[in-house]
């Protein structure tokens, strides 16, 4: 892959381009996004972008909802046309499959749901003539959540009541994201996330990566540093930046 076609944002000439970030409640609270506008803005002179997000609560990619849930889980590809063309983009990043699981066991019937919802997903940015950028799904917590976690045989599953294994089946979803490779580029922001949790629960300490379903700002802050690397060719260490609104 060209890196310097796919990622001009890493050239000192650049001009500036816009970017889409399409999400979840996690890319909806606009946490990473706004750690990545602070750092850029360091920058300015040499490296432009405008970051747009466009994150929705409770969104899926497959169009899937658990029975328990209070409404049905809006679907991106519900408002996709609308959002790229109001926003026009040069390129989409996207981070689904948290909610896509339902937060149940896994299933195939579900998965492929996932994965077509990916590939239309995927198929309507080229579309646009966008560049497609996926995120892997962040890893579910089961040790942050104050929640009644399930065993595999319950009766029903739902984000209040989830699978107590539920992190088993974003895995899957993030090994087909890198092995299949279905769109332009994939971003591992679960791997960093990952090794963040087990070096902050070393030696026995206790450490609360969130609500076990959504990262908290050292979470949002290591999502933001792996996409700035990957995308703009910056290396920085967000561990120290103050919070950003």
């Amino acid at each position: 892959m060209n890196a310097d076609w796919l990622y001009p944002m890493r050239k000192q000439d650049s001009t500036a381009k816009t970017l889409v970030f399409l999400g979840d409640s996690i890319t909806a609270s606009g946490e990473y996004i706004r750690f990545i506008e602070a750092c850029l803005q360091r920058q300015r002179g040499t490296l432009r972008a405008e970051l747009l997000g466009r994150g929705v609560p409770s969104e899926t990619a497959s169009g899937l909802s658990e029975a328990a849930h209070p409404f049905p889980r809006p679907c991106i590809h519900d408002r996709l046309n609308q959002v790229l063309e109001s926003s026009d983009p040069w390129m989409v990043v996207a981070c689904y499959g948290m909610n896509d699981g339902i937060y149940h066991p896994f299933s195939e019937e579900r998965f492929d749901a996932y994965q077509e919802g990916i590939r239309r997903l995927v198929a309507e940015i080229r579309n646009k003539g966008a560049i497609s950028v996926l995120m892997t799904p962040p890893p579910f917590d089961p040790e942050s959540m104050n929640a009644t976690l399930q065993p595999g045989d319950a009766p029903n599953f739902s984000y209040l009541e989830p699978y107590q294994g539920y992190d088993g089946v974003l895995k899957l979803y993030s090994e087909w994201l890198l092995s299949e490779r279905p769109a332009d580029d994939i971003i591992d922001i679960r791997s960093p996330l990952i090794e963040h949790i087990r070096s902050k629960r070393s030696h026995g300490r206790v450490y609360s990566s969130g609500d076990g379903i959504h990262p908290n700002r050292e979470g949002h802050r290591i999502i933001a540093q792996t996409i700035l690397k990957k995308l703009f060719g910056l290396s920085l260490d967000l561990a120290n930046m103050p919070d950003i609104g």
